[in-house]
């Protein structure tokens, strides 16, 4: 038994780091380790293991995450009022220096699988911490500059590194704690998106006029380096010592039947029936009559291999969960994954993954190809190219045109804060239709009618006014902060919660790569032209046609027959061609292949 435990302690050694404080209330009775177990048995103790608090501490994380969004979305939405600083500084043309925050935005997008790995391996208190610092150094060395290609370095590039690293623990954090109070805890911690807008833009205002941009990035630095206090309190749900369960159901697996089980001619279920239904998604398990879990693997909390980890909605609209809350937990999270571990060739025995390797099944998780063979989702992926054509372009760009238009700097600089207090309130009106039961059922309207308006609005927007500019501004905002609370919604409605992880990084992915052109086109426009209003109104056009585009999903899924089963239904789909019968049948078919694969194992 001595040496048994030192084998565990030793083999947790290496990533003790990750894990929270045990918990030792659910452990099986110490005196009878390799009890056999129920299938439910086993289901109910590792449901326990992964139950978020959905309080408690859990509201100092929803604190931590609003103010990481203000920090990082303050700082980058409120660019326009650095981006006139440089160009009276350099003297570069605006679609040469919109090239600043479109590198820093696309690579703060394009380090999503980077930042999961490394969540994976390590947790969002570390990575957030590293993430913070390497930001900071990014803006400490930007006034250093001596052209304006040393900014795309170190503002672009490193800054953008720094704020990618930091912002995806800030998203999916919140979701590991919050369950029933998740469409509250993520709307709490979105707003500080809008809020940070409404503040930094006259700070970044005033510390340019007082300081200059070069002092300005100091401070912001400075600024910044608070995100490693906030990261430093991101501390990882308490995890359940579950080694015992994890033995019992070996012990299960070897004598090939469970405990309690009825006699007669009910089949019963094996070691590998109880392990698939429980999804423990252990790596290289297809020989299970010689492969065993260790409670080591089972403790294994991996943040990114939660499938509806970016599910910003109630989970009271997924139906599984609300039907069966225990089938819900087991079906959407992986305890276990195989980029902790993999086979040598030479002892065929099972080791830490590398780094490299947690990075390339990371990609994959986030990135699935095979996807692209619905219609419907193609077609939203289509869309989203046009609006990130357009997304960040007035962020950059409005302080400018305002100054043009007469209003002093301050004034221009005060448009992104309208914007900031637009998307809040657009974020939560948005969030609060989208959960509306009468509503629900046309949420896909409901955000591509938000972003036609917004694309109409904004092509329009070249009035001279002062209040026409802050009533754009408003509009703007409100409407911009629906599409962007509700794309991770629309995607489940469109694939289901189960393929939301892969979905959402294909859609960060296009999103990474167009939001990195679009400002410097509209920037290219005003440089040929010497007008924003040939700039902005192609951000419009692109903007509406990127909504306008979505209204076809429906039927593009019917034109496909894209038949709606009951799994899909279960996980949340609701576009597609399906009928009550449709779903009848499907179960039937369950029933009958379950039926058919208990006989033959029997």
């Amino acid at each position: 038994m001595a040496s048994r435990q030192q084998d565990i302690s030793d083999a947790r050694a290496p990533t003790e780091s990750l894990l929270a404080p045990v918990d030792n209330s659910l452990r099986p009775p110490t005196g009878a380790p390799n009890q056999l177990l129920t299938e439910q048995d086993v289901e109910e103790r590792l449901a326990k293991t992964i139950e978020p608090p959905d309080g408690g501490w859990g509201w100092v994380i929803v604190f931590c995450s609003f103010g990481l969004h203000v920090i990082l979305d303050g700082i980058t939405y409120s660019f326009g009022v650095i981006f006139v600083a440089l160009l009276e500084d350099f003297q570069g043309g605006k679609g040469d220096t919109a090239w600043i925050l479109s590198i820093f935005v696309g690579v703060t997008l394009g380090t999503g699988p980077l930042s999961s790995a490394l969540v994976n391996r390590y947790s969002c208190r570390t990575v957030s911490i590293v993430g913070a610092v390497i930001g900071a150094v990014g803006f400490i060395i930007s006034p250093y500059a001596p052209a304006m290609w040393y900014l795309y370095i170190s503002f672009g590039v490193i800054g953008g590194i720094g704020f990618g690293l930091v912002y995806l623990p800030a998203i999916v954090i919140v979701s590991y704690y919050f369950e029933k109070r998740r469409a509250l805890a993520t709307g709490l911690a979105c707003c500080g998106s809008g809020f940070g807008t409404f503040i930094f833009a006259p700070l970044s205002a005033y510390f340019i006029d007082e300081f200059g941009w070069k002092q300005t990035c100091f401070l912001l630095a400075g600024i910044i380096l608070q995100c490693c206090v906030l990261g430093a309190l991101l501390r990882p749900l308490p995890l359940v010592d579950n080694t015992e369960t994890l033995e019992a159901v070996n012990q299960t697996q070897q004598n090939g039947k469970l405990s309690g089980e009825t006699q007669g001619d009910k089949p019963k279920p094996s070691g590998s029936h109880v392990r698939s239904k429980v999804s423990l998604n252990i790596a290289s398990i297809s020989s299970l009559n010689t492969q065993h879990v260790t409670g080591h693997q089972l403790k294994q909390h991996i943040p990114l291999h939660r499938k509806d980890v970016f599910y910003s909605g109630s989970l009271h609209n997924i139906p599984l969960y609300t039907q069966n809350k225990a089938d819900y937990i087991t079906s959407n999270m992986s305890l276990v994954h195989s980029l902790h571990q993999v086979k040598t060739p030479q002892t065929n025995t099972k080791q830490p993954a590398t780094c490299f390797e947690q990075l390339t099944d990371s990609f994959k998780s986030l990135i699935d190809f095979s996807l692209l063979a619905d219609w419907g989702f193609l077609l939203f992926l289509l869309s989203n190219i046009f609006t990130n054509l357009g997304f960040n372009a007035p962020f950059i760009f409005l302080p400018d045109r305002g100054i043009e238009y007469g209003l002093e700097p301050k004034a221009a600089a005060f448009l992104l804060s309208i914007i900031g207090i637009g998307n809040t309130i657009g974020r939560i009106m948005f969030g609060y239709l989208a959960d509306n039961k009468y509503i629900r059922p046309y949420r896909l309207y409901l955000y591509s009618t938000g972003l036609v308006i917004t694309g109409l609005c904004t092509a329009f927007s070249s009035f001279p006014s002062h209040q026409m500019q802050i009533a754009y501004a408003a509009l703007f905002g409100f409407f911009i902060g629906g599409y962007v609370s509700l794309t991770a919604i629309i995607l489940v409605d469109l694939l289901g919660v189960d393929k939301l992880t892969s979905s959402f990084g294909l859609t960060l992915l296009v999103q990474g790569v167009f939001v990195l052109i679009g400002p410097p086109i509209a920037g290219w426009l005003y440089d040929a032209t010497a007008s924003y209003t040939w700039s902005f109104a192609s951000i419009g056009g692109s903007i509406a046609i990127s909504g306008f585009m979505l209204y076809f999903i429906p039927l593009l899924s019917r034109l496909q027959h894209k038949r709606i089963t009951k799994h899909d239904t279960d996980m949340g789909v609701r576009i597609g061609v399906h009928s009550k019968q449709e779903i009848e049948d499907e179960e039937v078919n369950l029933k009958d292949s379950s039926a058919k694969e208990s006989d033959s194992k029997s």
